[in-house]
Protein backbone atom coordinates (compact mmCIF):
# COMPACT_ATOMS: atom_id res chain seq x y z
CA UNK A 1 0.00 0.00 0.00
CA UNK A 2 2.53 2.16 0.81
CA UNK A 3 4.50 1.72 -2.46
CA UNK A 4 1.26 2.20 -4.44
CA UNK A 5 0.79 5.59 -2.30
CA UNK A 6 4.12 7.12 -2.78
CA UNK A 7 3.83 6.08 -6.99
CA UNK A 8 0.38 7.45 -7.35
CA UNK A 9 2.20 10.99 -5.32
CA UNK A 10 4.63 10.78 -8.41
CA UNK A 11 1.97 10.85 -11.07
CA UNK A 12 0.36 13.54 -9.08
CA UNK A 13 3.67 15.97 -9.18
CA UNK A 14 4.08 15.27 -12.92
CA UNK A 15 0.52 16.16 -13.79
CA UNK A 16 1.40 19.53 -11.53
CA UNK A 17 4.71 20.22 -13.20
CA UNK A 18 3.14 19.70 -16.56
CA UNK A 19 -0.37 21.95 -15.76
CA UNK A 20 2.58 24.71 -14.77
CA UNK A 21 4.31 24.53 -17.93
CA UNK A 22 1.65 24.51 -20.30
CA UNK A 23 0.45 27.78 -18.38
CA UNK A 24 3.68 29.12 -18.70
CA UNK A 25 4.31 28.83 -22.53
CA UNK A 26 1.80 31.14 -23.52
CA UNK A 27 3.64 33.43 -21.38
CA UNK A 28 6.82 32.53 -22.52
CA UNK A 29 6.32 32.86 -26.46
CA UNK A 30 4.47 36.24 -26.13
CA UNK A 31 7.75 37.61 -24.06
CA UNK A 32 9.95 35.97 -26.95
CA UNK A 33 7.98 37.39 -29.65
CA UNK A 34 7.93 41.07 -28.06
CA UNK A 35 11.69 40.72 -27.50
CA UNK A 36 11.61 39.78 -31.19
CA UNK A 37 9.65 42.08 -32.71
CA UNK A 38 11.22 45.20 -30.71
CA UNK A 39 15.09 44.28 -31.76
CA UNK A 40 13.59 43.99 -35.33
CA UNK A 41 12.24 47.43 -34.61
CA UNK A 42 15.59 48.86 -33.31
CA UNK A 43 17.52 47.22 -35.81
CA UNK A 44 14.98 49.18 -38.77
CA UNK A 45 15.27 52.09 -36.77
CA UNK A 46 19.05 52.46 -36.69
CA UNK A 47 19.49 51.01 -40.42
CA UNK A 48 18.36 54.77 -41.66
CA UNK A 49 20.23 56.43 -39.12
CA UNK A 50 23.36 54.75 -40.38
CA UNK A 51 22.66 55.11 -43.73
CA UNK A 52 22.26 58.98 -42.77
CA UNK A 53 25.19 59.06 -41.06
CA UNK A 54 27.26 57.42 -44.05
CA UNK A 55 25.52 60.24 -46.61
CA UNK A 56 26.75 62.57 -43.56
CA UNK A 57 30.31 61.52 -43.94
CA UNK A 58 30.20 61.37 -47.65
CA UNK A 59 29.28 65.00 -47.90
CA UNK A 60 32.12 66.04 -45.71
CA UNK A 61 34.05 64.38 -47.70
CA UNK A 62 33.27 66.12 -50.46
CA UNK A 63 33.16 69.65 -48.79
CA UNK A 64 36.59 68.72 -48.00
CA UNK A 65 37.60 67.88 -51.26
CA UNK A 66 36.25 71.30 -52.55
CA UNK A 67 38.08 73.13 -50.18
CA UNK A 68 41.36 71.80 -51.29
CA UNK A 69 40.31 72.94 -55.02
CA UNK A 70 39.65 76.12 -53.31
CA UNK A 71 42.44 77.83 -54.48
CA UNK A 72 42.19 76.84 -58.38
CA UNK A 73 38.31 78.03 -58.61
CA UNK A 74 39.76 81.56 -57.08
CA UNK A 75 42.45 81.19 -59.83
CA UNK A 76 39.64 80.58 -62.55
CA UNK A 77 37.96 83.63 -61.30
CA UNK A 78 40.78 85.77 -61.23
CA UNK A 79 41.31 84.61 -65.00
CA UNK A 80 37.81 85.63 -65.81
CA UNK A 81 37.88 88.93 -63.92
CA UNK A 82 41.22 89.45 -65.77
CA UNK A 83 39.79 88.58 -69.57
CA UNK A 84 37.35 91.57 -68.60
CA UNK A 85 39.29 94.11 -67.38
CA UNK A 86 41.20 93.21 -70.99
CA UNK A 87 37.95 94.07 -73.14
CA UNK A 88 37.57 97.32 -70.72
CA UNK A 89 40.25 99.37 -72.14
CA UNK A 90 39.10 98.02 -75.83
CA UNK A 91 35.61 98.82 -75.48
CA UNK A 92 34.23 102.17 -76.50
CA UNK A 93 30.64 101.40 -74.47
CA UNK A 94 31.70 99.55 -71.34
CA UNK A 95 28.33 99.17 -69.30
CA UNK A 96 27.67 95.85 -70.33
CA UNK A 97 31.30 94.69 -69.25
CA UNK A 98 31.01 96.66 -65.58
CA UNK A 99 28.15 94.69 -65.29
CA UNK A 100 30.11 91.62 -65.64
CA UNK A 101 32.39 92.84 -63.65
CA UNK A 102 29.89 93.56 -60.58
CA UNK A 103 28.15 90.07 -60.96
CA UNK A 104 31.59 88.62 -60.33
CA UNK A 105 32.55 91.07 -57.46
CA UNK A 106 28.66 91.48 -56.07
CA UNK A 107 29.59 88.32 -53.83
CA UNK A 108 33.50 88.06 -54.18
CA UNK A 109 34.27 91.69 -52.72
CA UNK A 110 31.96 94.25 -51.60
CA UNK A 111 34.27 97.44 -52.42
CA UNK A 112 35.06 96.27 -55.66
CA UNK A 113 31.45 95.38 -56.75
CA UNK A 114 30.36 99.32 -54.95
CA UNK A 115 33.16 101.13 -57.35
CA UNK A 116 31.75 99.13 -60.38
CA UNK A 117 28.16 100.04 -59.79
CA UNK A 118 29.19 103.04 -59.22
CA UNK A 119 30.33 102.89 -62.86
CA UNK A 120 27.93 101.42 -64.02
CA UNK A 121 25.77 104.15 -62.87
CA UNK A 122 28.09 106.49 -64.28
CA UNK A 123 27.46 104.59 -67.59
CA UNK A 124 23.82 104.47 -67.45
CA UNK A 125 23.44 108.45 -66.79
CA UNK A 126 25.77 109.36 -69.72
CA UNK A 127 23.74 107.12 -72.28
CA UNK A 128 20.25 108.77 -70.63
CA UNK A 129 19.51 104.89 -70.43
CA UNK A 130 16.62 104.84 -67.30
CA UNK A 131 16.65 100.68 -67.41
CA UNK A 132 19.88 100.75 -66.68
CA UNK A 133 20.18 103.12 -64.30
CA UNK A 134 17.52 101.62 -62.10
CA UNK A 135 19.54 98.17 -62.64
CA UNK A 136 22.93 100.15 -61.26
CA UNK A 137 21.05 101.39 -58.35
CA UNK A 138 19.42 97.63 -57.90
CA UNK A 139 23.37 96.52 -58.33
CA UNK A 140 24.21 99.04 -55.59
CA UNK A 141 21.72 98.27 -53.02
CA UNK A 142 22.90 95.18 -53.30
CA UNK A 143 26.65 95.66 -52.36
CA UNK A 144 25.40 97.88 -49.75
CA UNK A 145 22.93 95.25 -48.08
CA UNK A 146 25.72 92.20 -48.86
CA UNK A 147 27.97 94.71 -46.74
CA UNK A 148 25.98 95.10 -43.73
CA UNK A 149 25.12 99.00 -44.36
CA UNK A 150 20.88 98.46 -44.65
CA UNK A 151 19.79 101.82 -44.24
CA UNK A 152 21.77 103.12 -47.47
CA UNK A 153 20.74 100.33 -49.45
CA UNK A 154 16.86 101.02 -48.19
CA UNK A 155 18.24 104.80 -49.19
CA UNK A 156 18.76 103.83 -52.42
CA UNK A 157 15.35 101.60 -53.37
CA UNK A 158 13.37 103.73 -51.96
CA UNK A 159 14.53 106.17 -53.99
CA UNK A 160 13.58 104.44 -57.04
CA UNK A 161 10.76 105.91 -58.84
CA UNK A 162 9.17 103.57 -61.21
CA UNK A 163 6.45 101.59 -62.43
CA UNK A 164 6.32 98.43 -60.52
CA UNK A 165 5.11 96.22 -63.45
CA UNK A 166 8.42 97.58 -65.51
CA UNK A 167 10.59 96.56 -62.33
CA UNK A 168 12.92 93.90 -62.99
CA UNK A 169 12.87 90.63 -60.53
CA UNK A 170 15.69 91.59 -59.09
CA UNK A 171 14.10 94.80 -57.29
CA UNK A 172 11.84 92.96 -55.76
CA UNK A 173 14.32 89.83 -54.31
CA UNK A 174 16.50 92.65 -52.91
CA UNK A 175 14.19 94.74 -51.11
CA UNK A 176 12.70 91.71 -49.75
CA UNK A 177 15.70 90.40 -48.65
CA UNK A 178 16.85 93.66 -47.28
CA UNK A 179 13.57 94.00 -45.46
CA UNK A 180 14.17 90.49 -43.92
CA UNK A 181 17.72 91.28 -42.85
CA UNK A 182 15.93 94.46 -41.00
CA UNK A 183 13.58 92.00 -39.69
CA UNK A 184 16.24 89.68 -37.93
CA UNK A 185 17.90 92.97 -36.75
CA UNK A 186 14.93 94.12 -35.15
CA UNK A 187 13.70 90.73 -33.73
CA UNK A 188 11.74 91.30 -30.69
CA UNK A 189 10.30 94.40 -31.73
CA UNK A 190 7.20 95.49 -33.47
CA UNK A 191 9.36 96.32 -36.44
CA UNK A 192 10.53 93.10 -37.13
CA UNK A 193 6.36 91.90 -37.79
CA UNK A 194 6.42 95.00 -39.75
CA UNK A 195 9.40 94.42 -42.13
CA UNK A 196 8.71 90.48 -42.22
CA UNK A 197 5.19 91.55 -43.06
CA UNK A 198 6.60 93.64 -45.77
CA UNK A 199 9.06 91.23 -47.31
CA UNK A 200 5.92 89.01 -47.55
CA UNK A 201 4.37 91.68 -50.06
CA UNK A 202 7.19 91.81 -52.40
CA UNK A 203 8.24 87.96 -52.64
CA UNK A 204 3.99 87.82 -53.77
CA UNK A 205 4.30 90.19 -55.82
CA UNK A 206 7.51 88.33 -57.52
CA UNK A 207 5.91 84.85 -57.30
CA UNK A 208 3.04 86.43 -59.13
CA UNK A 209 4.89 87.49 -62.13
CA UNK A 210 5.76 83.80 -63.00
CA UNK A 211 4.32 80.51 -63.42
CA UNK A 212 5.99 76.90 -61.86
CA UNK A 213 6.58 77.03 -65.17
CA UNK A 214 9.24 79.08 -64.06
CA UNK A 215 10.66 76.84 -61.59
CA UNK A 216 12.74 78.19 -59.23
CA UNK A 217 10.86 81.94 -59.90
CA UNK A 218 8.06 80.87 -59.32
CA UNK A 219 8.75 78.29 -56.55
CA UNK A 220 11.20 80.50 -54.42
CA UNK A 221 9.58 83.46 -53.29
CA UNK A 222 6.75 81.59 -51.74
CA UNK A 223 8.95 78.72 -50.10
CA UNK A 224 10.34 82.20 -48.51
CA UNK A 225 6.81 83.14 -47.73
CA UNK A 226 6.14 79.90 -45.90
CA UNK A 227 9.61 79.91 -44.32
CA UNK A 228 8.94 83.92 -42.66
CA UNK A 229 5.44 82.41 -40.89
CA UNK A 230 6.54 79.17 -39.80
CA UNK A 231 4.46 76.96 -42.56
CA UNK A 232 8.26 74.76 -42.79
CA UNK A 233 6.73 71.47 -44.26
CA UNK A 234 5.43 73.01 -47.42
CA UNK A 235 8.16 75.59 -47.80
CA UNK A 236 10.34 72.88 -47.66
CA UNK A 237 8.65 71.12 -50.63
CA UNK A 238 8.60 73.85 -52.48
CA UNK A 239 12.63 74.43 -51.82
CA UNK A 240 12.83 70.84 -53.19
CA UNK A 241 10.85 72.45 -56.54
CA UNK A 242 13.33 74.79 -56.74
CA UNK A 243 16.25 72.45 -56.60
CA UNK A 244 14.67 71.08 -59.59
CA UNK A 245 15.70 74.12 -61.87
CA UNK A 246 18.54 73.36 -64.34
CA UNK A 247 18.89 77.11 -65.49
CA UNK A 248 19.90 78.13 -62.08
CA UNK A 249 23.06 79.23 -61.15
CA UNK A 250 25.24 77.93 -58.44
CA UNK A 251 25.37 80.76 -56.24
CA UNK A 252 21.44 80.46 -56.77
CA UNK A 253 21.58 76.40 -55.35
CA UNK A 254 23.93 77.81 -52.80
CA UNK A 255 20.87 79.76 -51.37
CA UNK A 256 18.30 77.49 -51.98
CA UNK A 257 20.12 74.33 -50.39
CA UNK A 258 21.02 77.01 -47.04
CA UNK A 259 17.66 77.71 -46.86
CA UNK A 260 16.78 74.56 -46.99
CA UNK A 261 19.78 73.81 -44.13
CA UNK A 262 17.58 76.38 -41.96
CA UNK A 263 13.68 74.31 -42.73
CA UNK A 264 15.75 71.27 -41.62
CA UNK A 265 16.70 72.23 -38.73
CA UNK A 266 14.02 73.69 -37.28
CA UNK A 267 11.98 70.89 -37.86
CA UNK A 268 14.75 68.78 -35.78
CA UNK A 269 16.23 66.76 -38.73
CA UNK A 270 19.83 67.65 -37.67
CA UNK A 271 21.05 65.31 -40.27
CA UNK A 272 19.28 66.83 -43.58
CA UNK A 273 20.28 70.47 -42.02
CA UNK A 274 23.87 69.31 -42.02
CA UNK A 275 23.87 67.99 -45.25
CA UNK A 276 21.88 70.87 -47.22
CA UNK A 277 24.30 73.32 -45.02
CA UNK A 278 27.34 71.23 -46.39
CA UNK A 279 25.62 71.27 -50.09
CA UNK A 280 25.27 75.15 -49.70
CA UNK A 281 28.85 75.37 -48.70
CA UNK A 282 30.22 73.66 -51.57
CA UNK A 283 28.47 75.90 -54.27
CA UNK A 284 29.72 78.81 -52.89
CA UNK A 285 33.33 77.64 -52.83
CA UNK A 286 32.45 76.88 -56.35
CA UNK A 287 31.29 79.69 -57.37
CA UNK A 288 33.67 82.06 -55.08
CA UNK A 289 31.20 83.15 -52.72
CA UNK A 290 32.48 85.26 -49.81
CA UNK A 291 28.84 86.60 -49.06
CA UNK A 292 27.81 84.11 -47.53
CA UNK A 293 26.21 81.86 -43.91
CA UNK A 294 26.31 78.05 -44.98
CA UNK A 295 29.54 77.87 -43.32
CA UNK A 296 28.41 79.69 -40.12
CA UNK A 297 25.60 77.47 -39.36
CA UNK A 298 27.54 74.34 -40.39
CA UNK A 299 30.23 75.17 -37.81
CA UNK A 300 27.35 75.94 -35.67
CA UNK A 301 25.82 72.48 -36.08
CA UNK A 302 29.21 70.52 -35.13
CA UNK A 303 29.76 72.36 -31.95
CA UNK A 304 25.97 71.16 -31.13
CA UNK A 305 27.05 67.80 -32.35
CA UNK A 306 30.22 67.89 -30.29
CA UNK A 307 32.40 68.08 -33.31
CA UNK A 308 34.73 70.91 -32.10
CA UNK A 309 37.51 70.35 -34.41
CA UNK A 310 35.54 70.81 -37.49
CA UNK A 311 33.17 73.84 -35.86
CA UNK A 312 36.34 75.60 -35.03
CA UNK A 313 37.65 74.97 -38.87
CA UNK A 314 34.28 75.86 -40.54
CA UNK A 315 34.11 78.97 -38.37
CA UNK A 316 37.60 80.30 -38.67
CA UNK A 317 36.64 79.82 -42.84
CA UNK A 318 33.58 81.84 -42.21
CA UNK A 319 35.33 84.64 -40.75
CA UNK A 320 37.70 84.79 -43.43
CA UNK A 321 35.13 85.37 -45.80
CA UNK A 322 32.90 87.83 -44.20
CA UNK A 323 36.86 89.57 -44.18
CA UNK A 324 37.52 89.04 -47.27
CA UNK A 325 33.94 90.51 -48.21
CA UNK A 326 34.23 93.63 -45.91
CA UNK A 327 30.25 92.38 -44.67
CA UNK A 328 30.61 93.65 -41.27
CA UNK A 329 27.03 92.55 -40.18
CA UNK A 330 28.84 88.98 -41.72
CA UNK A 331 31.91 89.59 -39.08
CA UNK A 332 29.38 90.46 -36.42
CA UNK A 333 27.15 87.52 -36.59
CA UNK A 334 30.32 85.20 -37.08
CA UNK A 335 32.13 86.71 -34.06
CA UNK A 336 30.19 86.26 -31.71
CA UNK A 337 30.18 82.35 -32.30
CA UNK A 338 33.58 82.38 -32.97
CA UNK A 339 35.17 82.87 -29.03
CA UNK A 340 32.36 80.35 -27.75
CA UNK A 341 33.94 77.75 -30.47
CA UNK A 342 37.91 78.69 -29.83
CA UNK A 343 37.26 78.49 -26.49
CA UNK A 344 35.67 74.70 -26.52
CA UNK A 345 38.35 73.85 -29.07
CA UNK A 346 40.86 75.16 -26.35
CA UNK A 347 39.28 73.17 -23.92
CA UNK A 348 39.56 70.32 -25.89
CA UNK A 349 43.01 70.33 -27.17
CA UNK A 350 44.17 71.00 -23.07
CA UNK A 351 41.67 68.12 -22.80
CA UNK A 352 43.81 66.02 -25.45
CA UNK A 353 47.07 67.54 -24.31
CA UNK A 354 46.48 66.28 -20.29
CA UNK A 355 45.64 63.36 -21.82
CA UNK A 356 48.45 62.95 -24.11
CA UNK A 357 51.06 63.62 -20.95
CA UNK A 358 49.38 61.35 -19.10
CA UNK A 359 49.61 58.46 -21.52
CA UNK A 360 53.41 59.67 -22.05
CA UNK A 361 53.61 59.27 -18.62
CA UNK A 362 52.50 56.08 -18.47
CA UNK A 363 54.55 55.00 -21.78
CA UNK A 364 57.62 56.22 -19.87
CA UNK A 365 56.87 54.34 -17.12
CA UNK A 366 56.25 51.25 -19.45
CA UNK A 367 59.19 51.80 -21.01
CA UNK A 368 61.35 52.21 -17.40
CA UNK A 369 59.62 49.09 -16.55
CA UNK A 370 60.81 47.45 -19.57
CA UNK A 371 63.85 48.52 -19.31
CA UNK A 372 64.08 47.08 -15.90
CA UNK A 373 62.89 43.83 -16.93
CA UNK A 374 64.76 43.47 -19.94
CA UNK A 375 68.01 44.05 -17.54
CA UNK A 376 66.33 41.34 -15.40
CA UNK A 377 65.71 39.20 -17.19
CA UNK A 378 69.48 39.60 -19.36
CA UNK A 379 70.83 38.48 -15.87
CA UNK A 380 68.75 36.19 -15.41
CA UNK A 381 69.71 34.22 -18.91
CA UNK A 382 73.56 35.12 -18.16
CA UNK A 383 72.91 33.32 -14.72
CA UNK A 384 70.91 30.67 -17.03
CA UNK A 385 73.36 30.31 -19.24
CA UNK A 386 76.28 30.09 -16.14
CA UNK A 387 74.07 27.35 -14.68
CA UNK A 388 74.31 25.40 -18.29
CA UNK A 389 77.85 25.81 -18.41
CA UNK A 390 78.55 24.45 -14.87
CA UNK A 391 75.60 22.01 -15.93
CA UNK A 392 77.51 21.11 -19.13
CA UNK A 393 80.83 21.20 -17.26
CA UNK A 394 80.12 19.01 -14.45
CA UNK A 395 78.38 16.60 -17.09
CA UNK A 396 81.30 16.42 -19.18
CA UNK A 397 83.34 15.38 -15.68
CA UNK A 398 80.81 13.06 -14.55
CA UNK A 399 81.23 11.42 -18.19
CA UNK A 400 85.19 11.87 -18.05
CA UNK A 401 85.17 10.07 -14.45
CA UNK A 402 82.73 7.46 -15.23
CA UNK A 403 84.80 6.63 -18.46
CA UNK A 404 87.78 6.85 -16.39
CA UNK A 405 85.84 4.53 -14.08
CA UNK A 406 85.31 2.14 -16.07
CA UNK A 407 88.76 1.79 -17.29
CA UNK A 408 89.83 1.74 -13.67
CA UNK A 409 87.33 -0.88 -13.05
CA UNK A 410 88.65 -2.72 -16.14
CA UNK A 411 92.18 -2.52 -14.57
CA UNK A 412 91.68 -3.71 -11.39
CA UNK A 413 89.12 -7.02 -12.80
CA UNK A 414 92.51 -7.37 -14.58
CA UNK A 415 94.96 -7.22 -11.76
CA UNK A 416 92.68 -9.62 -9.70
CA UNK A 417 92.46 -11.89 -12.61
CA UNK A 418 96.61 -11.59 -12.56
CA UNK A 419 97.09 -12.02 -8.64
CA UNK A 420 94.20 -15.08 -8.93
CA UNK A 421 96.18 -17.03 -11.81
CA UNK A 422 99.48 -16.44 -10.36
CA UNK A 423 98.31 -17.75 -6.61
CA UNK A 424 96.72 -20.46 -9.04
CA UNK A 425 99.73 -21.53 -9.90
CA UNK A 426 101.49 -21.27 -7.13
CA UNK A 427 99.13 -23.59 -5.10
CA UNK A 428 99.28 -26.12 -8.14
CA UNK A 429 103.00 -25.78 -8.64
CA UNK A 430 103.26 -26.83 -4.24
CA UNK A 431 100.41 -29.85 -5.13
CA UNK A 432 102.75 -30.98 -7.39
CA UNK A 433 105.34 -31.12 -5.44
CA UNK A 434 104.09 -32.67 -2.57
CA UNK A 435 102.50 -35.31 -5.06
CA UNK A 436 105.76 -36.32 -6.61
CA UNK A 437 107.64 -35.87 -3.59
CA UNK A 438 109.71 -33.35 -4.69
CA UNK A 439 110.08 -31.33 -1.21
CA UNK A 440 113.67 -29.80 -2.51
CA UNK A 441 111.47 -27.73 -5.21
CA UNK A 442 109.18 -26.35 -1.99
CA UNK A 443 112.14 -24.57 -1.01
CA UNK A 444 112.38 -22.68 -4.55
CA UNK A 445 109.02 -21.87 -5.21
CA UNK A 446 108.29 -18.92 -2.99
CA UNK A 447 110.96 -17.38 -4.59
CA UNK A 448 109.28 -17.15 -7.69
CA UNK A 449 106.28 -15.38 -5.90
CA UNK A 450 107.53 -12.85 -3.72
CA UNK A 451 105.28 -10.68 -1.57
CA UNK A 452 107.57 -7.96 -1.26
CA UNK A 453 107.13 -7.57 -5.34
CA UNK A 454 103.50 -7.80 -5.31
CA UNK A 455 103.08 -5.04 -2.62
CA UNK A 456 105.46 -2.38 -4.93
CA UNK A 457 103.35 -3.40 -7.78
CA UNK A 458 100.28 -3.09 -5.43
CA UNK A 459 101.48 0.33 -4.52
CA UNK A 460 102.32 1.32 -7.46
CA UNK A 461 98.90 0.53 -8.97
CA UNK A 462 97.36 2.44 -6.53
CA UNK A 463 99.50 5.94 -7.11
CA UNK A 464 98.12 5.52 -10.55
CA UNK A 465 94.49 4.94 -9.64
CA UNK A 466 94.78 7.83 -7.61
CA UNK A 467 96.78 10.18 -10.17
CA UNK A 468 94.23 9.55 -12.91
CA UNK A 469 91.65 10.36 -10.79
CA UNK A 470 93.00 13.44 -9.74
CA UNK A 471 95.89 14.58 -12.06
CA UNK A 472 96.75 17.80 -9.90
CA UNK A 473 96.15 15.85 -6.77
CA UNK A 474 100.29 16.68 -5.74
CA UNK A 475 99.92 20.02 -6.84
CA UNK A 476 96.50 20.83 -4.64
CA UNK A 477 97.77 18.80 -1.87
CA UNK A 478 100.73 20.92 -1.23
CA UNK A 479 98.77 23.98 -1.15
CA UNK A 480 97.50 22.61 1.91
CA UNK A 481 100.80 22.70 3.06
CA UNK A 482 103.54 25.12 4.52
CA UNK A 483 106.32 26.41 2.01
CA UNK A 484 108.81 23.97 3.86
CA UNK A 485 106.30 21.20 4.63
CA UNK A 486 105.52 20.69 1.32
CA UNK A 487 106.07 16.95 -0.31
CA UNK A 488 107.62 16.01 -3.83
CA UNK A 489 108.15 12.30 -4.95
CA UNK A 490 111.19 11.09 -6.34
CA UNK A 491 112.10 10.48 -10.03
CA UNK A 492 111.62 6.97 -9.45
CA UNK A 493 107.69 7.03 -7.39
CA UNK A 494 104.43 8.74 -8.12
CA UNK A 495 103.56 9.07 -4.76
CA UNK A 496 105.07 9.66 -1.53
CA UNK A 497 103.98 7.24 1.49
CA UNK A 498 102.03 10.18 3.02
CA UNK A 499 100.49 11.30 0.03
CA UNK A 500 99.38 7.34 -0.36
CA UNK A 501 97.87 7.55 3.07
CA UNK A 502 95.91 11.30 1.99
CA UNK A 503 94.86 9.67 -1.14
CA UNK A 504 93.18 6.90 0.62
CA UNK A 505 91.67 8.49 2.95
CA UNK A 506 90.24 11.39 -0.32
CA UNK A 507 89.26 7.94 -1.79
CA UNK A 508 86.97 7.48 1.12
CA UNK A 509 88.87 5.43 3.26
CA UNK A 510 89.34 7.28 6.77
CA UNK A 511 90.31 4.35 9.29
CA UNK A 512 94.00 3.89 10.40
CA UNK A 513 93.51 0.48 10.77
CA UNK A 514 92.11 -0.24 6.87
CA UNK A 515 94.88 2.23 5.54
CA UNK A 516 98.05 0.62 7.61
CA UNK A 517 96.60 -2.89 6.62
CA UNK A 518 96.12 -1.90 2.38
CA UNK A 519 99.88 0.09 2.48
CA UNK A 520 101.06 -2.92 4.56
CA UNK A 521 102.09 -0.23 7.58
CA UNK A 522 101.96 0.00 11.47
CA UNK A 523 98.59 1.79 12.42
CA UNK A 524 101.66 3.82 14.47
CA UNK A 525 103.29 4.55 11.32
CA UNK A 526 99.82 5.88 9.60
CA UNK A 527 98.84 8.02 12.68
CA UNK A 528 102.76 9.41 12.70
CA UNK A 529 102.44 10.38 8.77
CA UNK A 530 98.96 11.99 9.60
CA UNK A 531 99.82 14.01 12.49
CA UNK A 532 103.48 15.54 11.38
CA UNK A 533 101.91 16.57 7.93
CA UNK A 534 98.97 18.18 9.29
CA UNK A 535 101.30 20.00 12.04
CA UNK A 536 102.92 21.33 8.46
CA UNK A 537 100.13 23.03 7.69
CA UNK A 538 98.66 26.47 8.73
CA UNK A 539 94.98 24.93 8.95
CA UNK A 540 93.61 23.10 11.74
CA UNK A 541 92.55 19.82 11.36
CA UNK A 542 89.18 19.62 10.41
CA UNK A 543 89.48 22.54 7.78
CA UNK A 544 92.53 20.25 6.83
CA UNK A 545 90.43 17.39 5.80
CA UNK A 546 87.49 19.30 4.71
CA UNK A 547 90.07 20.89 2.07
CA UNK A 548 91.71 17.73 1.24
CA UNK A 549 87.78 16.79 0.11
CA UNK A 550 86.96 19.39 -1.96
CA UNK A 551 90.52 18.22 -4.06
CA UNK A 552 88.73 17.78 -7.57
Amino acid sequence: MIKIKIIFKIIRSIFAYLKFFLYLCPQILFTMQKLFLSGLLLLLALTPACTRKNQVNQHLQRLEKTLDLQVDYETQKRHRIDSLNHLLYLSTSPYEIYRNLYEEYRSYNYDTALIYTQNMEDEACRLADPDRLIESQIGKAFVFLSGGLFHEAYDVLYSIQADPITLPDSYFMTFARLLYDMSEYASGTLLADEYNARGNEYMSVLANRHSPADSSLYWYPLAVIDLRNGNYARSIARLQETLLDSRASEHDLAVYTSSLGYLYRQTGDIDGALSQYIEAAIYDIRSCTHETLALRFLAEICYEMDEVSLADRYISLAMEDAKRYHARHRQVNVSQLLPIIEKKQTDYLQRRTFTALVLLACVLFLLVVSIVGFILLLRRNRAIREAHYTIDTMNHELLVANRLKEELLGSFMADISQYLSSLERYQQQVKEAIVHRRYNELNSIPKQFDARTHRLELNRTLDELVLRLFPRFVEQFNALLLPEGRVEPKADELLTPQLRIFALIRLGIVHNEVIAQILDYSVNTVYTYKTRTINLSSLSPEQFYAALQNIR
